[in-house]
């Protein structure tokens, strides 16, 4: 790999339309908004910060390694359908969901990642200006929702993680997957399930001494004859996937609502202001067109081409 400096890669990028000492001085902390949407913060950069991301993105963090195998999560050409029907052969699941996700990743555990990609890093004198990209990609000293470089960045660093736990599921014949801070592990038999909590706890600890860690709230184990029901994707009793009914029926009521009655919408989706749910219902339709477009169709058909689309293409950003 030829390396270059950061400064080299900067000018290569902007060709002299933005300047490298800016890029160096800019003072970020006042350059962002932060929102509450669904019930959480996400925090909205603006022009020029993004504009930086944007270029860390393609220089660095779009290029630290990924267990492509196993994530399903942020990644272009893949989504939660691939991450799910990885387990369709199987009788047992597990899922798990890590706590506080991205509030779980910090400086150090970003810089950990980073240095332990040297080797596939284009940038010479990362180790230089490794404390400026830290300041520019958190907040607070941790992994902001919103940021554009952050869902990379979060893959990054779990990626020793997978790696592990992905070889531990293989030498005892289950199948792991991911999806964001959601873990998913199938198999035939029941017996080496019980011991997934445990395991991953382990090498959660060893990996990030404590700082991320499982939501004992949120795992979830399900046995032959009940639903199989993951991240809102139903694996049916052949084999195949779907968006789970209630989320069907949920989305078909809500669109009801909406040409209906709009507050009545708003109460449906559990938000005061109907900007914020259209919001929600649009990334809604977003998820359900990712699994089944017929369904989407469906909608179409009973409600109009323009009013289902106009909801599709509503941005969850400023």
């Amino acid at each position: 790999m030829n390396k270059r400096p950061l400064e080299e890669l900067f000018f290569a990028t902007f060709r002299g339309k933005q300047s490298f000492s800016d890029f160096l001085e800019f003072d970020f902390s006042s350059s962002f908004l932060r929102k509450s949407f669904d019930g959480r913060s996400v925090y909205s950069p603006d022009k020029s910060l993004k504009l930086y991301l944007g270029f860390l993105s393609r220089v660095l963090f779009d290029r630290l390694p990924v267990a492509i195998d196993v994530v399903f999560s942020y990644r272009k050409g893949v989504n939660v359908v691939d991450a799910v029907e990885k387990h369709c052969d199987n009788r047992y699941f597990f899922q798990a969901d890590i706590e506080n996700f991205f509030g779980s990743i910090n400086r150090e555990i970003i810089s950990k990642a980073i240095l332990a990609a040297l080797d596939v890093c284009p940038i010479s004198d990362i180790e230089q200006w490794l404390g400026r990209v830290l300041d520019m990609v958190t907040v607070d000293g941790v992994l902001p929702p919103g940021f554009p470089t952050s869902p990379a960045i979060s893959n990054a660093c779990l990626n020793e993680f997978d790696k592990k736990f992905v070889a531990w599921c293989n030498e005892n014949n289950l199948i792991y997957t991911r999806y964001a801070d959601d873990l998913i592990v199938s198999g035939k038999g029941e017996e080496k399930m019980h011991q997934l909590t445990p395991k991953i706890s382990e090498i959660l600890r060893g990996e990030f001494d404590g700082r991320i860690k499982l939501n004992a709230q949120k795992t979830k184990f399900i046995r032959p004859g009940e639903k199989v029901r993951i991240l809102g994707v139903a694996i049916l009793p052949n084999g195949k996937v779907s968006v789970d009914g209630r989320l069907k029926k949920h989305s078909e009521i809500a669109m009801h609502y909406l040409i209906k009655d709009k507050k009545i919408f708003s109460s449906f989706l559990k938000e005061e202001d109907l900007e914020k749910a259209l919001k929600k219902f649009s990334g809604q339709l977003n998820y359900i067109n990712t699994v089944d477009p017929t369904f989407l169709d469906k909608l179409r058909k009973k409600y109009g081409s323009t009013a289902v689309d106009k909801i599709i293409h509503i941005s969850v950003g400023p």
